[in-house]
């Protein structure tokens, strides 16, 4: 199990933050962890939820909110959770969200996220993506504009693998998770074509062919004997662009949560390059945990070395 003692559930009372709320309660009722409430007061008025907006949140609504999702199993239980609400104002929501991460050492962050595309989300920006590139835990994101399974019943994670160390990172959080939910993990790799402009004056590379294919499932099961070492694990490759096959699989093979890593790019090369972990976040029908390659560890051997 994932060592978390303390996870932030940020509120704007959106439909974002309100589906997100219910997997911030299971975690926290799974792990014993305390659940920290956090609204940052701005002016202009919220994406109104139907729910009651004002603050400290009522233990009636976050009732409300968790029977949004059917009713929970009998072990994830309000009354059993401590919890601690607080309400911040002035500064950018990001900012001060991280901000009260880092001042109560929050192990994770479990954000609704609004889902804008394109000219909209270039001109409003994302809380929960600068959230997502500067915490230094992981972060967890629900998005609210999307049908998901109830947040205690994961039945099917998709875990992207480029064979890096952080994707290695993440798949190791996935099988804490896994045994978590009883869930099945599915372990996936996106083979790129490489195509070259004209101008370069060379041929284009053959796409990779069923050798390719087969010798990447080949890897990816040895890494899910030596990393799971548990049966109900599925590897997948395919031919295409990384984010592409990843949300293509996400949509079309009933995923619940899709575990990935970020490479924690920063700067003009992150707004240049973009971020496969910020594009799937942005698009996934799922909700995604995202893990650092800087930062915060959840898995058990790394709390206790920190300890």
């Amino acid at each position: 199990m994932l060592s978390i003692r303390r996870i932030l559930w940020p509120t704007d009372f959106s439909t974002g933050a309100a589906q997100a709320f219910p997997y911030a309660a299971a975690l926290a009722s799974w792990h014993e962890a305390e659940l920290h409430v956090l609204n940052v007061k701005e002016g202009g008025h919220p994406s109104a939820t139907g729910m009651d907006t004002s603050f400290p949140v009522s233990q009636d609504t976050l009732q409300e909110l968790l029977a949004a999702e059917g009713d929970p199993p009998q072990h994830v239980d309000l009354d059993a959770l401590t919890i601690a609400q607080e309400q911040r104002e002035g500064g950018a929501p990001p900012e001060t969200i991280v901000a009260y991460a880092d001042d109560y050492d929050i192990d994770l962050i479990v954000a609704g996220t609004h889902g804008r595309r394109g000219l909209q989300r270039l001109l409003i920006g994302s809380v929960a993506e600068e959230v997502l590139r500067t915490a230094s835990c992981p972060v967890l994101t629900v998005r609210g504009e999307e049908e998901v399974a109830p947040a205690w019943a994961v039945r099917n994670i998709l875990v992207p693998i480029d064979f890096s160390d952080a994707s290695l990172e993440a798949l190791r959080h996935a099988k804490e998770l896994a045994l978590t939910y009883g869930a099945q993990i599915t372990l996936l790799h996106a083979v790129e074509e490489v195509v070259y402009p004209s101008a370069y004056g060379i041929e284009p590379a053959n796409m990779p062919g069923p050798q390719v294919i087969d010798r990447v499932e080949e890897n990816l099961a040895e890494l899910a004997r030596t990393e799971l070492g548990y049966e109900h694990i599925v590897v997948q490759a395919s031919v295409g662009y990384a984010p592409s096959t990843i949300l293509d699989y996400a949509n079309s093979h009933e995923v619940d949560l899709v575990v990935i890593a970020t490479h924690g790019r920063t700067g003009l090369e992150r707004m240049l390059l973009g971020s496969v972990a910020e594009r799937i976040v942005r698009r996934s029908p799922a909700p995604v945990f995202v893990v650092k390659s800087f930062g915060k560890s959840l898995l058990p051997d790394a709390a206790e070395n920190a300890s």
